[in-house]
């Protein structure tokens, strides 16, 4: 049950609850005076008919009614003649039409009161005259019965809503509190906890919602636990290198000139190592904060992508690579790109493949319409290596993430976080394929942006 019918549910309770009650108490206390004003004997006349009398009629079985004192009845067939009476002053058979008067006049009294009401019995007209005075004791008693099972309907109403209402209300407030509990532990920066969402109501789905969150927001502290990890290795050892190579001169170590240049030459080496991976973690910071401003122009992208395979091809030769290449978009197709950031994620794709294949693997570069999704092109980088762990797959697009492989190999770990960073500035999508052995596919989706 939904939180708006829960709440809906309660407001008309609580609203249905004094209205019942009002309305209840008003009728007994409208009816528990016997005081017998003509619409309540009305109505309490016309109740006797309908449930005693005329089903005895319709079954033929008069002599088993039994009349309440201080009423007295004259059945009239449609030829006029008096099929029942119990009044001594008509008497059955007679013909009604000579005997009406009579009736009429005994019966008028200041206290008496009359009832004429005609109904079809086997297809012809009857006619019933009643005369009554007070109510009888037995009619009111029913009356009072009748109403007493009002009271207790309306008891019963009010206790069912009271009990729903309870029900609900504690229903929506546990709720609340759980997830009062749960934001605490967050703003106190408790992670380690899972918040249930059980049922299907707006707060199940919101609970649903706050986990995904939490579990977000634990994965997020993960990931920067990693980075600053990651940067504070990549940083610390060339300044552990050229801090060492220092301290060997200042110590003498390097005694002749030759033995000098050769320290100044590895301290000028490590620190080009870490000049470049500043530069690459500014550039990362840059596309991740948004800073880096996008050089859009229209480009053919056959074109492009002919260039770029030239200089591919080339660098698999040197490295003893097989280089496949394949497109088969149209030559006029232009996309709007920063042709600059462009090149470089696919670069970046390109030199992972080429760095972690064998001697011999094949590389390949394929451009092609994707007819499932409207034409749009579609790039793959792919190769046939040893592949990704399942382990690190998801991790891939992580900064400073390098997986057991590579974690020898130079680099800071940024070149596919980059690239994925510039596709999606673009408004394309990413994915990645692979598996142990197979090889790894590197799918960019280049959907144009609104």
């Amino acid at each position: 049950m939904t939180l708006r019918t829960k709440t809906f549910a309660v407001i008309t309770g609580f609203a249905l609850i004094p209205l019942v009650f009002t309305i209840s108490v008003f009728l007994i206390n409208q009816h528990i005076d016997l005081g017998n004003s003509s619409i309540e004997q009305r109505f309490i006349i016309s109740r006797w008919l309908e449930v005693e009398f005329y089903p005895a009629v319709y079954q033929n079985e008069l002599n088993r009614i039994k009349i309440p004192d201080g009423i007295e009845i004259c059945l009239v067939n449609n030829m006029g003649i008096v099929a029942y009476s119990n009044t001594s002053r008509i008497s059955t058979g007679e013909f009604f039409g000579l005997a009406y008067p009579r009736f009429y006049e005994t019966l008028r009294g200041s206290d008496g009161r009359t009832l004429i009401e005609s109904f079809m019995l086997n297809g012809r007209r009857w006619h019933l005259f009643m005369g009554y005075g007070k109510i009888p004791a037995e009619l009111e008693k029913k009356k009072f019965f009748i109403l007493v099972k009002a009271l207790q309907f309306t008891f019963f109403i009010i206790a069912v809503g009271t009990v729903l209402g309870s029900i609900f209300v504690g229903s929506i407030l546990k709720s609340v509190r759980k997830l009062e509990a749960a934001v605490k532990k967050i703003a106190d920066g408790n992670l380690d906890f899972r918040l249930e969402s059980a049922g299907n109501d707006e707060f199940a789905m919101l609970n649903a919602s706050f986990e995904k969150m939490r579990q977000a927001l634990r994965e997020e502290q993960a990931r920067k636990s990693r980075f600053l990890m990651a940067v504070s290795h990549d940083l610390k050892t060339p300044l552990t290198s050229i801090k060492g190579y220092l301290e060997a001169i200042s110590d003498g170590l390097a005694s002749d000139t030759q033995a000098q240049k050769k320290y100044l030459g590895i301290i000028s080496d490590k620190a080009s190592v870490l000049e470049e991976r500043i530069s690459d973690l500014i550039s990362f910071a840059a596309m991740e904060t948004g800073e880096c401003r996008l050089r859009k122009k229209k480009i053919r992208l056959r074109s492009f992508l002919d260039s770029l395979s030239i200089i591919y091809r080339e660098d698999c030769e040197i490295m003893g690579k097989v280089f496949l290449y394949e497109n088969s978009i149209p030559g006029d197709l232009e996309i709007s790109c920063d042709p600059v950031l462009f090149e470089r994620a696919l670069e970046n794709h390109f030199t992972n493949s080429l760095r972690y294949t064998f001697d011999g693997a094949e590389i390949s570069l394929r451009c092609y319409p994707d007819h499932a999704s409207d034409g749009i092109p579609v790039i793959e980088v792919a190769d046939n290596g040893d592949g990704i762990d399942e382990k690190d797959l998801k991790y891939i697009f992580e900064p400073f993430y390098r997986g057991s492989s590579s974690r020898r190999e130079p680099g800071m770990g940024l070149g596919l976080s980059t690239s994925m960073s510039v596709f999606q500035s673009h408004g394309w999508s990413v994915g990645v394929s692979s598996a142990k052995g197979k090889g790894t596919v590197f799918t960019i989706l280049l959907k144009p942006q609104d």
